[in-house]
C-alpha cells in the first residue's frame, strides 16, 4: 500500500513517515509511506492508495478530496501529529482501505 502525506513544505512529517513506517513492518503490513508537501499531492496522487493530511493543512481536505477520486483522504488529528502517533495512524489507514 502507498501512503502520501502531506504537509506544507514537506518536511515536518519526515519523523512520522519513519514511524508510521515501522509500525506498518511491525504488523507484517506492506506500506510504504513518502511525504510530499501540499503542492506536490497532485503529482503524487496517481501512485497513491491513501493520502493524509498534517493538521497544518487540513483546510485543504476537500480540495484534495477532488483530487483522489475514491482514494481515502484522511486528516490526522493535532493530537495524533503531535505525538507521532504512528499506532492510531495506521489504525486509521488500515480502517479507511477495509
Amino acid at each position: 500500500m502507498n501512503v502520501i502525506l502531506a504537509c506544507n513544505a514537506g518536511m515536518s512529517t519526515g519523523i512520522l513517515v519513519i514511524k508510521i513506517t515501522e509500525e506498518a513492518q511491525a504488523r507484517g503490513i506492506d506500506l510504504t509511506c513518502t511525504a510530499v508537501p501540499k503542492a506536490e499531492i497532485r503529482d503524487s496522487i496517481d501512485d497513491a492508495d491513501v493520502i493524509l493530511l498534517g493538521p497544518q493543512i487540513r483546510f485543504a481536505e476537500a480540495e484534495v478530496k477532488g483530487m483522489a477520486g475514491d482514494k481515502p483522504v484522511l486528516v490526522i488529528s493535532a493530537p495524533d501529529f503531535g505525538l507521532m502517533n504512528a499506532k492510531g495512524i495506521v489504525d486509521q489507514i488500515l480502517a479507511a482501505t477495509k
